[in-house]
């Protein structure tokens, strides 16, 4: 058993064939064959050491159910050795039994200010002219009563749940956006029928010209059918469009976290000052349920709660401790991390449900 406090990273220095190796940790001198160590949240046993390295069997379900399979030579995981009977417990219980794993889709500071831009104070440096007060009104109405599409994306885009706040019914420009957000300047339209003729499809393209040259918004269109039929699949594209056109560093190159380590990158001063981190994960369906706010989650290894659940997505707190120590201060937009859902949650969910 383990309990998600992370001792210590380890770099990988062989990798395949069904064996990892890493670099051996000097403070794990009590280390012998056969002992349970958590890689990255996955409990693997030593088959072989000496006094520079580790080596242990990977299984193919190991490899097809977590990251390690996907891990290179060089890369960083984070290390916990069994608690012996006599330890002191401080995480939340953890088996090493990993379930599934999650895609980072959104990373931010505590508290995160939004910039000016998006609470519209500066709209007017973006604007020739002020906004109508019809549109405006238009807009408001629009809010109220969304079509069918906008009403179901607008639960998966709100809440900060792609790691930037999106506005819905945005005016700009005397035009109205469906769905914008004022950070990346990104603007997603859903297509009804009248779309698909001839003048409105040249229509549509000039006004995405327009709103391109004139404010740098980059728009990406959706059809409301693919909405409705497929939420899942439309918010893989929208993830991959807001990847593309956003920037995506790591936290460290944030400077909000690291070690002194020049290979994994150093802490910058907000990490320092004990600024906190956002990391949103979006969770595989068959674990949702498993999730709750406040709950306690293992992420990597790393013992963490819960601070909010969204549709399809979950969110964490990282204090500086956990992004200098751990291998979570590297993660970017995209990465993916091993989940081991809370033991105590998984058995209430079995039992209500035999």
């Amino acid at each position: 058993m383990f309990t998600g406090i992370i001792e210590t990273t380890a770099k990988i220095i062989a990798q395949g064939d069904g064996r990892l190796t890493l670099e051996r940790p000097v403070s794990f001198d009590d280390v012998k064959p056969g002992s349970s160590i958590a890689v990255s949240g996955v409990c693997l046993t030593v088959v072989g050491m000496d006094e520079r390295s580790l080596t242990f069997d990977v299984m193919p379900e190991t490899i097809r159910k977590t990251t390690i399979g996907d891990l290179a030579i060089g890369d960083f995981v984070n290390l916990e050795r069994a608690l012996p009977a006599h330890g002191r417990f401080e995480g939340h219980v953890v088996q090493g039994h990993i379930e599934g794993t999650g895609e980072v889709i959104g990373i931010s500071s505590i508290p995160r200010p939004l910039p000016p831009q998006e609470e519209g104070e500066k709209e007017r440096r973006w604007k020739k002219l002020p906004t109508p007060r019809n549109i405006l009104s238009f807009a408001r109405d629009m809010r109220k009563q969304p079509p069918k599409a906008e009403d179901l994306l607008w639960p998966y885009l709100r809440d900060d749940q792609l790691g930037c706040r999106f506005r819905r019914q945005y005016p700009l420009g005397g035009r109205i956006l469906d769905f914008f957000c004022p950070r990346y300047r990104i603007a997603i339209e859903l297509d009804g029928g009248i779309h698909h003729t001839h003048f409105q499809k040249n229509d549509d393209s000039m006004r995405d010209q327009y709103l391109r040259e004139e404010y740098g918004v980059i728009t990406l269109r959706l059809e409301n059918d693919e909405v409705e039929s497929d939420i899942h699949v439309t918010m893989e594209k929208i993830h991959a469009f807001v990847r593309r056109h956003s920037s995506s560093p790591s936290l460290v190159e944030r400077g909000l976290g690291g070690e002194e380590n020049p290979e994994r990158g150093s802490g910058g001063e907000e990490n320092q000052r004990g600024g906190d981190v956002r990391l949103t994960i979006r969770i595989p369906s068959e674990l949702r349920r498993m999730i709750v706010p406040k709950g306690s989650l293992c992420l990597d290894g790393v013992s963490l709660t819960v601070a909010d659940v969204g549709v399809d997505s979950c969110t964490v707190a990282l204090i500086p401790m956990t992004l200098k120590g751990t291998t979570l201060g590297t993660k970017r937009m995209g990465d993916s991390v091993n989940i081991e859902t809370d033991i105590l949650i998984r058995m209430l969910v079995a039992q209500s449900n035999p």
